[in-house]
């Protein structure tokens, strides 16, 4: 089966892992389109976390698929991606906090993800030079951890190619052509492709695209910030994310600190870094961790989370036009979440299955009602 002609615009990991599963299930009519270089997005942004420990079954599912792909990604593409898995240790501050981990402990478990409940003690057993006040309980998975982002789009890029995937860089979609119910074209400046099949995987821009054919989605950009510091002795241990602000603190391979907290909505174009970030996540920082208050800060760097009402992705078919397929929405947290869902996407693609767990992730339940809320988006 060639498959029908399909552009998929967005050359970030949510659209290379699909066009790569699309292309080992037999489609050979494959374009990514990508309006600047590649690793320019919110995948090279991010900092490249992964764990399975979440609030909904759901998602649990999802990301321990996804864990299972990261493992195997060198084996599956030929490209190392240098997935550590230090793990990832959640710090409740509040008994409604705890009570959630304990619920989300149940449910992990129930789903095969052996994560642990820590106690204060066990925590500064695990995390020596952490500040442990105020700390109620603590949520750990060891095999949750950390991937190169730069690395699983270059996998992905090449593994797409080989397979006769057309990956293009610098094409920015300016315009979606109609004819009755469909796209059928696709456009750029640098020319018009002939589509049968449309995908949106752009992100926080999901809703530009939208307006070209007239779909309005009701995502918007978030602002994140992060800093990484110069290289320290490997000490940390473990990807540390204090409830209380929401914050993520990991340690690289190469000892640096990386640190990353939200701020505000805005226009998904101000990349600009701020000082209001850097006394925020300093402050937040030394709070956690006191040893890091003579640390010298090499870098900082924004890039924007894709938010949602309801904080769970948008995947699947608009009504109008009737080949023009959302696959974004995923709260920042798309670089994790693609490995997996993609395989799914495909397979929805190609089958035209709905898999179980994606079947509440239409457009048009913001009208239903009735999606449960996801409580453990940090960042």
């Amino acid at each position: 089966m060639s498959g029908p002609r399909t552009v998929i615009i967005g050359g970030g990991i949510v659209g290379l892992s699909l066009a790569w599963n699309l292309a080992k299930r037999g489609w050979r009519h494959i374009t990514v389109l990508e309006r600047d270089h590649l690793n320019a997005g919110a995948s090279a942004r991010c900092g490249g976390g992964v764990r399975a420990q979440w609030s909904t079954a759901d998602n649990i599912r999802i990301m321990k698929r996804s864990e299972e792909l990261f493992e195997s990604f060198p084996q599956d593409t030929g490209f190392n991606n240098w997935f550590r898995q230090d793990g990832y240790l959640f710090l409740a501050y509040t008994d409604e906090q705890a009570a959630q981990f304990e619920k989300n402990d149940r449910l992990q478990h129930e789903n095969g993800v052996r994560s642990q409940l820590l106690s204060p003690t066990e925590i500064k057993r695990l995390v020596p030079w952490i500040n442990t006040a105020g700390i109620r309980l603590g949520s750990f998975h060891k095999r949750d951890g950390v991937c190169f982002p730069f690395a699983m789009v270059w996998g992905y890029t090449k593994v797409c190619r080989q397979l006769g995937v057309e990956v293009l860089a610098h094409h920015e979609v300016t315009a979606l052509e109609t004819a009755g119910t469909k796209i059928v074209q696709v456009v750029t400046p640098r020319g018009a492709f002939a589509a049968d099949l449309v995908v949106n995987a752009t992100s926080a821009w999901a809703p530009q695209i939208g307006r070209m054919c007239g779909v309005e989605l009701p995502n918007h950009p978030e602002k994140h910030e992060a800093i990484v510091t110069e290289p320290l002795h490997s000490f940390l241990g473990t990807n540390l994310i204090p409830m209380n602000s929401g914050m993520y603190v990991a340690q690289t391979m190469r000892g640096e600190i990386y640190a990353c907290v939200g701020l505000e909505k805005g226009p998904a174009s101000d990349y600009n870094s701020t000082f209001a970030f850097m006394r925020k996540v300093s402050r937040l920082m030394i709070d956690l961790v006191p040893r890091l208050s003579a640390v010298k800060v090499l870098r900082q760097w924004a890039g924007f989370y894709d938010i949602t009402p309801d904080t769970n992705p948008i995947i699947g078919y608009v009504d109008r036009p009737e080949n023009f397929y959302q696959y974004h929405g995923l709260m920042g947290h798309g670089f994790m979440f693609a490995p997996a869902l993609s395989e799914m996407v495909a397979d929805h693609l190609v089958s035209g299955r709905v898999h179980p767990d994606l079947a509440n992730y239409d457009l048009g339940r913001f009208e239903r009602g009735g999606l449960e809320v996801e409580q453990m988006i940090i960042g």
